[in-house]
């Protein structure tokens, strides 16, 4: 169906790691930046002043959660954890 024995070859020589490629991979490393958050920030209606308000937040676990809370008040927050329970004790870590 196809020559087995080069196409092997072939793949083999450029998927090999030689010493030259570990010192790229140990300067990558070594440069690695931590993973982004996705945080957005909200857009509020202030009625007393009649003017919109932008609101950031700090770029932590806790501004991404914050960030969410405060873009779906209200019975959403009841409707996401009626769900959550659910499925909570299969998902939870031992």
């Amino acid at each position: 169906m196809g020559d087995y024995d080069a196409a092997k070859a072939f793949f083999d020589h450029y998927s090999e790691v030689d010493e030259e490629m570990l010192r790229v991979r140990d300067i990558v490393l070594a440069h690695k930046l931590p993973r982004r958050l996705e945080l957005q920030p909200n857009l509020f209606l202030d009625t007393q002043q009649n003017e919109v308000v932008y609101k950031q937040y700090e770029d932590s676990f806790e501004g991404i959660i914050r960030s969410y809370v405060e873009r779906f008040p209200g019975s959403y927050h009841a409707d996401v954890w009626t769900e959550w329970v659910k499925d909570a004790e299969a998902l939870r870590y031992p």
